[in-house]
């Protein structure tokens, strides 16, 4: 059962609530933030409800002017949100899955993982069977409409929410419905632009740049992210 850690007397009127699994590493407690300082009602989920509502008092204690609404649970009550955003380790996503795969029928779920190793000195992509994470998502959860996202945000820079990222955060979709409402959701994201980039066959890519990406900034000393030049949107 959700415990909610929301302040006393704190009062919104919110348009959704976003559920974030695996809320506790340094993606999700990212995202969880942002979505939080828009004004919804995020769901920090986690294995642990004690790590949970640990992470969501270190978000408000970093940011305490910004009264996040947000609320601690385990993974289950992430699940019962509108919109649902995967960000666990990418080791865990199976069983983590397997698990939940009956609550997200029907779910709108964002997956943000990568399958990344360290290859001595490199950081290298992993492959999977199904060619992309975000495939053996969609492949796990055959009720549920799977959107790859974020993948390529530094999740450092992102967790800061006085300094906005300048990027474009590629979507990929079977559905160009379930890609343009996530789209659109990037798109209120402070320093965002969401950028339909076709279908889950792409992922593939999207994901394994994130691999060049953490080269690049290691190299540089940066925290480079994505932005597309030309691109004209209606």
């Amino acid at each position: 059962m959700v415990q909610s850690t929301v302040r006393a007397g704190a009062c919104k009127s919110l348009s959704m609530r976003i559920g974030v699994i695996g809320a506790t590493g340094p993606a999700g407690r990212a995202v969880a933030a942002q979505f939080a300082a828009i004004g919804e009602r995020v769901v920090v989920g986690s294995r642990s409800e004690e790590r949970a509502a640990a992470t969501v008092a270190e978000l408000r204690e970093r940011w305490p002017g910004r009264d996040l609404d947000l609320v601690a649970g385990v993974n289950r009550d992430a699940c019962e949100a509108d919109v649902v955003v995967l960000a666990t380790p990418w080791e865990g996503v199976g069983a983590t899955l397997d698990d939940l795969a009956g609550d997200l029928g029907g779910r709108l779920v964002i997956s943000m993982v990568n399958a990344l190793a360290k290859w001595g000195r490199y950081v290298v992509p992993l492959v999977p069977p199904t060619g992309s994470v975000t495939a053996a998502v969609a492949l796990a959860l055959a009720g549920s409409r799977v959107v790859g996202a974020f993948h390529n945000l530094p999740a450092g820079p992102w967790s800061d929410l006085d300094r906005p990222l300048d990027a474009d955060v590629l979507v990929v979709a079977e559905r160009r419905a379930d890609a343009r409402e996530v789209v659109a959701l990037v798109d209120r994201l402070p320093g965002l632009r969401g950028v339909d980039a076709g279908n889950l066959a792409n992922a593939a890519a999207v994901e394994a740049l994130t691999a060049t990406l953490v080269g690049i900034n290691i190299r540089y000393k940066a925290h480079a992210s994505i932005r597309l030049t030309g691109l004209h949107r209606d």
